[in-house]
This record gives C-alpha cells, sequence and structure tokens, in this order.
C-alpha cells in the first residue's frame, strides 16, 4: 500500500488487548542473606513458616497450586470455597500457615492438619498479587501490587484469608535489623525484604531477600537409622551439589509430631545409596531409601567439612521437590 494511502487510514480504536489469565504463574523466590537490607529502598515482611501457596480465582471459581503447580484445590476445600466467595478474581501468592495459640504459625501444625485432613483452621497470608482480571501484575512496582492486594482484600468475608502488610516502621531508613531483631524475640522464624519499586521476576533475584533467626532448609532424605526390631533412630539426609546427592549428617530429633513418618519411608526401600559423595557406611542399623522426601530442619550450624550439627527434623515438605534442595548460602545484603 503506498504511505499516502497508509496514512489516510484512521487510526485504530483498539488501544488494549485483554490477556487470558494462566492457570499458574511461577513464583519469585527469596534469596537467603546474613543480615537484612537497611534504607527507604525496602518493604519488610514476617517470614511465614508455612506451605508457598498460589490462590486463583475466576469465575467464582478456586484453585489452589503448590510452588511446583501441583494443584491442591480438593485438598483445601474451606479455603477454596472462601476464596470463591471473595468478589475478587486474579492471582495471589501467599503461604498457607497453621497458627498456634499465639497466632504465630508452626510448621507442625500445619503438617499435623494437612495429614489429619483437618484444613479448616488453616490461613492463606496473601503477601503479593500477580493477576487481576485480564491484567498482568507482574511488571508493576511491589508498592502498587500491595496497594492493589490491600484494596482488594480490606473487605474479605473471611479471615481465612488475610492480606500482609509491611512490618511497623518499615519505611525508616536502617529498619531491617531492628524488625529481624524484633521477630526473633518473638520467636519468629525471620523477615522477608523486598525492593518497594521491584517487579514480580520469577526465581530468585536480588530484589526479594530472607534473613533468618536460626539456621533451618530442607534436606533430602537418604536414608534412616534404626537398630532391628528397636525404635526409629534418625534421618539421614543430603543436598544436591554439582548435580549429585551429598551428605551432609543427620538428624536425631523432632520426630514425635510426625508418627507416621516410618511409614512414607519403608516404600522407599533401597539396597544402594542414595549419596553419590561420601556418606556413611550400611550397616544393620543403616536402611537405604529412594530420595525423594524432603525433610525441613533446623539446626546449630554448619561445619567448616560442610556438615549439619545438633540437627532437629520439623516435617515434610510435601510442597518441594527432591530434585530443588541444595545448601542455602547466605550472601552479603543487597544496596
Amino acid at each position: 500500500m503506498p504511505a499516502r494511502a497508509r496514512d489516510a487510514l484512521p487510526p485504530s480504536k483498539r488501544q488494549y488487548v485483554a490477556q487470558p489469565m494462566p492457570r499458574f504463574a511461577d513464583f519469585q523466590h527469596a534469596r537467603l542473606v546474613a543480615a537484612p537490607p537497611t534504607g527507604q529502598a525496602w518493604l519488610h515482611e514476617v517470614k511465614l513458616d508455612g506451605y508457598r501457596m498460589q490462590l486463583r480465582v475466576e469465575r467464582g471459581e478456586a484453585q489452589v497450586f503448590t510452588r511446583n503447580g501441583h494443584d491442591w484445590t480438593h485438598q483445601l476445600p474451606e479455603l477454596v470455597e472462601d476464596a470463591a466467595e471473595l468478589g475478587f478474581e486474579g492471582i495471589l501468592d501467599g503461604e498457607l500457615c497453621f497458627l498456634d495459640p499465639r497466632g504465630q504459625p508452626t510448621f507442625s501444625g500445619l503438617r499435623s492438619a494437612i495429614g489429619r485432613r483437618q484444613t479448616a483452621p488453616l490461613v492463606f497470608f496473601a503477601f503479593d498479587v500477580l493477576w487481576r482480571g485480564d491484567t498482568d501484575l507482574r511488571t508493576f512496582q511491589l508498592k502498587d501490587r500491595k496497594a492493589i492486594l490491600l484494596e482488594a482484600l480490606a473487605h474479605a468475608p473471611t479471615a481465612r484469608i488475610r492480606a500482609v502488610e509491611p512490618l511497623p516502621h518499615a519505611m525508616t531508613g536502617g529498619a531491617g535489623p531492628a524488625l529481624l531483631e524484633a521477630a526473633c524475640r518473638l520467636g519468629l522464624e525471620g523477615i522477608v525484604s523486598k525492593r518497594r519499586d521491584s517487579r514480580y521476576v520469577p526465581g530468585r533475584s536480588e530484589t526479594w531477600v530472607k534473613s533468618k533467626c536460626r539456621l533451618a532448609q530442607e534436606f533430602v532424605i537418604g536414608g534412616w537409622t534404626q537398630e532391628p526390631g528397636r525404635h526409629f533412630k534418625g534421618l539421614l539426609v543430603g543436598v544436591h551439589e554439582a548435580g549429585k546427592l551429598r551428605y551432609v549428617g543427620s538428624l536425631e530429633r523432632g520426630f514425635a509430631k510426625t508418627p507416621g513418618l516410618l511409614k512414607r519411608l519403608q516404600p522407599l526401600a533401597q539396597a544402594k545409596s542414595p549419596f553419590a559423595l561420601e556418606g556413611p557406611r550400611k550397616t544393620l542399623e543403616v536402611n537405604w531409601v529412594r530420595p525423594e522426601l524432603v525433610a525441613q530442619a533446623e539446626f546449630q550450624e554448619w561445619t567448616a567439612s560442610g556438615m549439619i550439627r545438633h540437627a532437629s527434623f520439623v516435617g515434610l515438605r510435601d510442597d518441594k521437590a527432591a530434585a530443588e534442595v541444595v545448601r542455602e548460602q547466605p550472601g552479603e545484603p543487597p544496596l
């Protein structure tokens, strides 16, 4: 078409093309740092001890997905029912938690509730909104997404779905370390710090960082120890390193709250050690398993040789794939 003819055409009135909401959006994750960042550019939130979940609502129907995109809709009927009544369409990012009598999240309580299928007390804490209607909000700045989230849940007809607000005084310079100290005094897991101007970027980035009150992370279970005919003793665990599963130590406490653990381990039993690098030798009390289960644990420290000391079992992580588990290395906080 000649240029003069093209210039004569009226401009298009179609200014915006609606985008279909995805079934699932990849998560952004926080990077571990030794200390929280300071400055006005950061927001700080309580680090919640639960399962990372994505809540999707469209046309009055709700779905719940785990961090790996597994559909847990039928496992959380009460949450799904309440989400359908929100009067909101979109995708919320948050943490599924069980609250103890003090109102604090407890991972063992969450595991117990899900295991017993008594999910009515569970609470979904939404800390981000990725999609609203036909608008992809992931390119919006965090401060704007937060405003949209708080507005959307301001009059939610249920206490089962709650918006996470920044911690008090989070806007003041240097608040991060003081807030972490306060969170630790309250017995919380730590805090998550996020840049106010950040977009939502799948994977780990410098714009979301986490600071912990105590050392804790996930480990792959490679075996268990039990003297023949006697009680269960502990778990043998590892992390992935250079494509191999490296043995890092054992968990020997904290099993009372997971009475069905041995039943989960026994069907995975195998003759060969799953640890590709140096690990414990086979004895009568060592039982190897396929490295498919993930344990959440707390411990005192990493040794110079890369082993964990004084480690306690907290619970199984059915929401995280074993292949994802690596050693979390704290770095310097971003400026």
